[in-house]
Order: C-alpha cells, then structure tokens, then sequence
C-alpha cells in the first residue's frame, strides 16, 4: 500500500517536528528540510493546524510546533485528516462500485486485508515510526 503524497508529507512534516518536540518550526524551514513544494506545504501547515496535530504561533519568533505527544498521534488519525480513511474503502479491482449480491472474487480477501490495514494503522503511533526509523 502506498500512501499519497499529501499523506506522505503530513508524515514527514509531523515525523520531522516530533523529533524535538516544543521546538518552533517556520514554514521556511520546513521547507527547505523537507524540500516540500511551498504550496503544498502552506496548505498542508494550514490542514494539520485545523486538525490539531500542531500549533501555529505567527509573528517575528512564530513558527509550527506539535500539538500533542507523537505517541498520542495515530497514523490512522494523520492519514484521515488530510485524505479521510475512505481511501481504503475502494475496489482492489478497480470497480466503481461493489454490487452486494454480486460480488467479486476479491470481495472477501480485499475487506479482510483492508481491515488488517486499518488495525495497524489505529495502533501505529507516529512514535513508533520514528523508533523504527533509528532502527533501520
């Protein structure tokens, strides 16, 4: 399973300011860290701040920071507010819809490994990413 990019770089963002948790970042930062495009950076900043995951504090020392501990910040959470969970909801053949009373051969493989997916990412902290990512 990949992630999107805006999913992929919600990651990155928060994974980067969890690793020194309380320290101001400003967007220029970011994004020179990052190396993410500055609109979509302003815009994603702009999304997390809505969501809670960080604070923003503007003027001459402003900057982002998280709003909460990484082992409080499930990827599921992360991913739902940039794109929403129903990312996962779609056909693995390609169908627009998912007919009930036909059903296709993958129906029942694809909901078990969805769900599978799902649980990892509700019991996934960003945290834990970082510790794996030191690991590695």
């Amino acid at each position: 399973m990949n992630f999107s990019k805006t999913t992929s770089y919600a990651i990155s963002v928060l994974s980067f300011m969890a690793k020194i948790e309380g320290e101001l970042y400003s967007a220029k930062k970011l994004n020179e860290i990052l190396e993410i495009p500055w609109p979509y950076l302003r815009q994603l900043l702009t999304s997390l701040s809505k969501s809670g995951f960080i604070f923003s504090t503007q003027g001459r020392n402003g900057g982002f920071r998280l709003n909460k501990p990484a082992d409080q910040i499930v990827l599921a959470e992360i991913i739902d507010s940039v794109e929403g969970l129903n990312v996962l909801d779609t056909c693995i053949m390609g169908f627009k819809q998912c007919p009930f009373d036909h059903t296709c051969a993958m129906h029942e493989v694809w909901d078990e490994t969805r769900n599978s997916i799902l649980k990892i990412l509700n019991n996934t902290t960003l945290d834990q990413l970082l510790k794996a990512d030191k690991s590695h």
